[in-house]
Protein backbone atom coordinates (compact mmCIF):
# COMPACT_ATOMS: atom_id res chain seq x y z
CA UNK A 1 0.00 0.00 0.00
CA UNK A 2 1.02 3.32 -1.06
CA UNK A 3 1.23 6.24 1.69
CA UNK A 4 0.73 9.67 -0.49
CA UNK A 5 1.59 12.83 0.93
CA UNK A 6 0.58 16.06 0.06
CA UNK A 7 1.53 19.46 1.62
CA UNK A 8 -1.64 21.86 2.47
CA UNK A 9 -1.95 25.09 3.63
CA UNK A 10 -3.93 25.83 6.98
CA UNK A 11 -4.91 29.04 8.96
CA UNK A 12 -5.15 28.08 12.41
CA UNK A 13 -5.39 29.74 15.91
CA UNK A 14 -2.29 31.46 17.01
CA UNK A 15 -2.54 30.77 20.85
CA UNK A 16 -3.26 27.57 19.69
CA UNK A 17 -0.41 26.84 17.33
CA UNK A 18 1.76 28.10 20.65
CA UNK A 19 0.18 25.75 23.10
CA UNK A 20 0.54 22.86 20.38
CA UNK A 21 3.57 22.81 20.11
CA UNK A 22 4.68 23.47 23.41
CA UNK A 23 3.36 20.22 24.12
CA UNK A 24 4.09 18.72 21.30
CA UNK A 25 7.84 19.22 22.77
CA UNK A 26 7.39 17.70 25.62
CA UNK A 27 7.42 14.29 23.32
CA UNK A 28 9.66 15.10 20.66
CA UNK A 29 6.31 15.35 17.86
CA UNK A 30 6.14 17.55 14.65
CA UNK A 31 2.54 19.52 14.36
CA UNK A 32 1.96 17.66 11.19
CA UNK A 33 2.10 14.24 12.54
CA UNK A 34 -0.34 15.53 15.15
CA UNK A 35 -2.42 16.96 12.58
CA UNK A 36 -2.28 13.90 10.30
CA UNK A 37 -3.40 11.83 13.59
CA UNK A 38 -6.81 14.11 14.18
CA UNK A 39 -7.29 13.78 10.51
CA UNK A 40 -7.43 10.16 10.78
CA UNK A 41 -9.76 9.81 13.70
CA UNK A 42 -11.62 12.30 11.93
CA UNK A 43 -12.33 10.69 8.92
CA UNK A 44 -12.28 7.14 10.84
CA UNK A 45 -15.35 8.95 12.90
CA UNK A 46 -17.40 9.78 10.32
CA UNK A 47 -18.48 6.24 9.06
CA UNK A 48 -18.85 5.49 12.56
CA UNK A 49 -22.85 4.36 14.11
CA UNK A 50 -23.68 5.97 16.83
CA UNK A 51 -25.62 4.10 19.58
CA UNK A 52 -29.31 3.30 20.13
CA UNK A 53 -31.24 6.56 21.08
CA UNK A 54 -31.97 6.61 24.70
CA UNK A 55 -35.44 5.65 25.33
CA UNK A 56 -36.45 7.59 27.93
CA UNK A 57 -35.11 10.53 25.32
CA UNK A 58 -37.52 8.99 22.72
CA UNK A 59 -40.43 8.84 25.27
CA UNK A 60 -39.88 12.74 26.08
CA UNK A 61 -39.33 13.46 22.32
CA UNK A 62 -42.75 11.95 21.61
CA UNK A 63 -44.22 13.76 24.71
CA UNK A 64 -43.28 17.06 23.38
CA UNK A 65 -43.85 16.33 19.64
CA UNK A 66 -47.81 15.96 21.20
CA UNK A 67 -47.76 18.96 23.07
CA UNK A 68 -46.54 20.91 20.18
CA UNK A 69 -49.27 19.11 17.87
CA UNK A 70 -52.10 20.37 20.73
CA UNK A 71 -50.92 23.71 20.73
CA UNK A 72 -50.79 24.25 16.53
CA UNK A 73 -54.16 22.55 16.32
CA UNK A 74 -55.52 25.20 18.98
CA UNK A 75 -54.45 27.93 16.99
Amino acid sequence: MEIRKIRVNITVDKENLKKAKTKLKLFGGKLSTLFDAYLADFVKSIDREIGVPNQELLRRLALIEEKLAKMEAKK
